[in-house]
């Protein structure tokens, strides 16, 4: 018997709680739902149409009325007040001088010291400097020999080169800009 009254009571508190669910979704949304279910009635629509252009009508007057106010007070002409000279405006101790001195700078011309050129403060960084000489590259047999090569590569010959020459056209004024 004990059982069957906790059955109930958990039965009703989970009915109690959906049907609180679905009145407060309908409360939500009671505006959308009775709109969606009174969609389909002519009268309704006919009712619907006439508030909304009388909300039309009316914003449309109300705008026209308001742009022209708002022209309008473009349109009037403004009067200041006149601006008074007061004392403190015409004391130089409030502003800077007109006469301003400048001193022209001079910097003392940079030194070379003994330490710059010390090779025992530059100890670590002496082997970077050093100028690197290469070995001029030389033909050798093998490059030329065409058995090294398939017979559909390039061959290659010894060219000269021709001495480039001076022309009239390489140094006259119209072809450069000074």
């Amino acid at each position: 018997m004990k059982t069957k009254n906790n059955v109930q009571k958990a039965i009703f508190k989970s009915l109690a709680v959906v049907i609180s669910l679905v009145l407060i979704s309908f409360t939500v949304n009671a505006q959308g739902f009775w709109k969606a279910l009174l969609e389909n009635n002519s009268f309704n629509e006919i009712a619907m149409f006439m508030v909304e252009t009388r909300n039309e009508a009316n914003a449309n007057a109300t705008a026209k009325s308001t742009d022209a106010n708002t022209f309008a007070a473009y349109m009037e002409t403004e009067t200041e007040e006149t601006l008074e000279l007061e004392d403190w405006m015409t004391n130089d101790n409030y502003f800077m001088p007109a006469t301003i001195s400048m001193e022209e700078e001079t910097e003392s011309p940079m030194e070379l010291k003994s330490w710059m050129t010390s090779d025992s403060y530059f100890g670590s960084f002496s082997n970077m400097f050093e100028v690197e000489t290469e070995q001029p590259l030389e033909l050798e047999s093998w490059m030329t020999n065409e058995n090294y090569f398939s017979s559909s590569t390039v061959k290659f010959e010894n060219e000269t080169e021709c001495p480039l020459n001076l022309e009239n056209w390489m140094v006259e004024d119209k072809y450069w800009n000074r």
